[in-house]
């Protein structure tokens, strides 16, 4: 029991270092990527940027509150169904880094389709409690990974490539 004890401790302590960083991540991506892009930076000061990361954060936090209040699931199977929509935005992470042909069109099918199968999977597991839930005898997060790759493989095909100004800013020009 003492085991069992420390080792549950430290799953638990591992998903709630994992939440908060998510929702940090969160609150920096709103404020940077959707404040500031559309109203721009120069119409905040550092003060009003970090107060609305923090309502942002705060908003959300109260968001997930409120939803775990709706119908309790089991933090593990949760932790699981989150870590599957997480886990499969991936490509798109290793094709920003690494694909010269990834389109921001690409990009934004990969994240939404993530988004829909995501549900679409979830909500055919009952929200979750089918704790052994497979889709096509595989794992939630690979049905959502392979999707999710395939829409910005394809989209990122099916439209314009990058101007080479794109590409030489975010790639090092070969010498």
């Amino acid at each position: 029991p003492y085991l069992s004890g420390l080792l549950t401790v430290g799953i638990l302590a591992a998903i709630m270092s994992s939440l908060d960083s998510q929702f940090l991540c969160i609150g920096t991506m709103f404020t940077h990527d959707i404040v500031l892009h559309h109203w721009g930076e120069d119409r905040f000061t550092d003060r009003q940027k970090t107060l609305l990361g923090r309502l942002f954060v705060f908003f959300i936090v109260v968001v997930s509150f409120l939803l775990s209040l709706a119908e309790p699931r089991s933090v593990f199977a949760l932790g699981v169904w989150c870590f599957s929509g997480f886990a499969s935005l991936s490509p798109l992470v290793i094709a920003a880094l690494y694909w010269k042909r990834a389109t921001r069109a690409g990009a934004i099918a990969s994240v939404l389709t993530t988004a829909i199968v995501w549900v679409l999977l979830f909500r055919q597991s009952g929200w979750g409690a089918n704790r052994s839930y497979l889709f096509l005898g595989m794992m939630p997060v690979a049905t959502i990974f392979i999707c999710s790759a395939a829409a910005l493989v394809l989209v990122s095909l099916l439209t314009r490539p990058p101007s080479r100004a794109v590409l030489d800013r975010y790639f090092a020009p070969k010498e």
